[in-house]
């Protein structure tokens, strides 16, 4: 386990070692090199990532100095980078024995059990080496939580972050990666803690001010996650990340001008990423500005021709502005592309209703509810066409179906009470009303949208009771 920092030794000693190494072998000649030599020779080509040079040094060296420890476990190391596991631990276990309070053999004991999947095993050997005497306890504790980083081992990975942040409180590695591994694991307080004390030492980071805004928007602190966005941007003004997530921030909070404005800033940084152009296209789809929506869409197109949310977005937009035939042409290429994608098929069927397909409507609305049984939109729209075909008791079966998966959704229940008024059945009907409005003030109104009462005095004064 060696840093970057380790490799930068005297250069023009290790270059001239590395030569005398090189022209060895090429000559195919015998020189003599001290331990020290080939441990130089050794990081010279780790740090190259030419592990074949690497491999071979240790190979000489270890025939050159077959009782040096320090060799051994060079030799155990390569067997670990090229994963020949078993000879790694064979060598290991012989210096465990020599060499009982080596951290770095029960941290290479360590990475070749995790690499093999043996947890337990990898565990064991992580925790002796925080029995062991080390150096650096800070440096190597960070190294085997990156390690079970990498094996998505997250909760161990902050065990040992941990135990580096309780000796060295100040260290910016250890605390960017506890911010990150309590980000990964959901404990989004915990991940701003830690990402803070990063801020109070090092306040001009643009990727900690980034990622604390990822929390603020997760936990839907949105006030504060445009403020995170902000300072990452102030620190590096071509964050595109911070960008991105600071224009999707307004989108969300359906301050499209804002929005619009931050990702048209992003083309003169992002000229060729057609999803910079797709969000503008959406952005302009929000604000009803739909010709300009659909010149961003169509520049993204331009870019890539299988970006099946522009054509999505371009169906909406011919969907909002009753150019059905367009709006089927676009849905279509979007289902080409991505075809069990929810939201497509939802589209779809509004876009056949609007054709005048009823029945094809109503499979693409069935097709959306096997996509996602969780959106209630779906099964309103298929309860409206069944309205509409006075198709009363499939109105009530889907009611049934969804009422207890969707006991906060207004518009099922006004759906059902509208095919209860026109079987007749108003008290029925005007109960249902009633826990309607209790959800949505607006719930009679919207009844009335959909059924004629005007003949009804009766049924119009129990509405008024409402």
């Amino acid at each position: 386990m060696r840093e970057e920092s380790d490799f930068f030794y005297n250069e023009d000693e290790t270059m001239e070692v590395v030569l005398r190494f090189e022209t060895m072998l090429k000559h195919k000649q015998n020189f003599f090199f001290d331990v020290v030599d080939f441990e130089s020779i050794i990081d010279f080509y780790l740090s190259s990532d030419n592990s074949k040079l690497a491999t071979e040094a240790v190979e000489i060296a270890s025939s050159m100095h077959p009782y040096s420890t320090e060799i051994q476990l060079r030799k155990a190391e390569m067997f670990v980078i090229n994963k020949k596991y078993i000879e790694a631990l064979s060598v290991l276990s012989m210096l465990e024995r020599i060499e009982p309070d080596n951290g770095e053999v029960f941290f290479l004991k360590g990475q070749a059990y995790l690499e093999q999947k043996e947890l337990e095993m990898a565990n064991e050997a992580f925790w002796r080496v925080t029995e062991c005497s080390l150096e650096d306890k800070v440096e190597m504790f960070y190294h085997i939580a990156s390690l079970y980083q990498e094996a998505n081992e997250v909760n161990l990975a902050i065990r040992f972050l941990l135990l580096a942040h309780s000796i060295e409180s100040a260290s910016l590695n250890v605390l960017f990666d506890l911010g990150y591994c309590y980000e990964r694991i959901d404990e989004l307080g915990e991940s701003e803690k830690y990402y803070n004390l990063y801020l109070d030492i090092a306040p001009f980071s643009s990727s900690v001010w980034y990622n604390l805004g990822i929390i603020f928007t997760r936990s839907g602190n949105f006030a504060k996650a445009l403020e995170a966005y902000d300072f990452a941007l102030a620190v590096d003004p071509t964050n595109v990340s911070a960008i991105h997530n600071m224009g999707n921030t307004y989108a969300t909070l359906e301050k499209y001008d804002e929005a619009v404005k931050l990702f048209i800033s992003l083309t003169d940084l992002e000229p060729d990423d057609p999803k910079v152009y797709s969000s503008i296209g959406e952005c302009y789809e929000k604000l009803e500005e739909y010709e300009k929506s659909i010149e961003y869409f169509d520049k993204a197109l331009k870019i890539l021709s299988s970006l099946s949310d522009a054509y999505y977005g371009k169906a909406l937009v011919y969907l909002k502005t009753e150019r059905v035939n367009l709006a089927h042409e676009n849905i279509k290429m979007a289902l080409a592309l991505e075809a069990e994608n929810y939201d497509y098929w939802l589209c779809l069927a509004k876009v056949k209703f609007g054709m005048g397909k009823d029945d094809e409507a109503i499979e693409a609305y069935k097709e959306a509810t096997l996509l996602n049984a969780d959106e209630p939109d779906a099964f309103i729209g298929l309860a409206e066409i069944r309205l509409f075909q006075e198709d009363f008791d499939e109105v009530e079966e889907i009611y049934r179906e969804v009422a207890d998966r969707f006991s906060d959704i207004s518009a099922i229940k006004i759906i059902y009470a509208a095919a209860l008024y026109l079987q007749g059945k108003s008290k029925t009907s005007i109960r249902m009303l009633k826990q309607a409005k209790t959800q949505n003030p607006f719930a009679v109104e919207d009844f009335l949208a959909i059924v004629s009462v005007v003949s009804d005095d009766d049924f119009v004064l129990e509405l008024e009771k409402i």
